[in-house]
């Protein structure tokens, strides 16, 4: 068992990495939105996959993102 406030909680300052991480997450998703239309199939599907992935992150650090399927992705 460890001690303190689990990842996330508020009084818990995300580190350098995982906050690049969330970055990430967000500018994959944004992307997807913008431009999903203009990549090839293969890479669209791989951006999904990547975007679920980079969600379980920011979900694992607590800060519940939007699911990547409640933004239509």
């Amino acid at each position: 068992m460890t001690d303190g406030p689990p990842p996330g909680a508020p009084d818990v300052v995300p580190s350098d990495a995982e906050r690049a991480l969330v970055q990430a997450y967000e500018l994959l998703v944004d992307t997807l939105r913008e431009h999903a239309d203009d990549l090839p199939p293969f890479a669209a599907r791989n951006a999904v996959k990547a975007a679920a992935a980079l969600w379980q992150v920011a979900n694992g650090l607590g800060l519940d993102p939007e699911h990547p399927y409640e933004l239509g992705l």
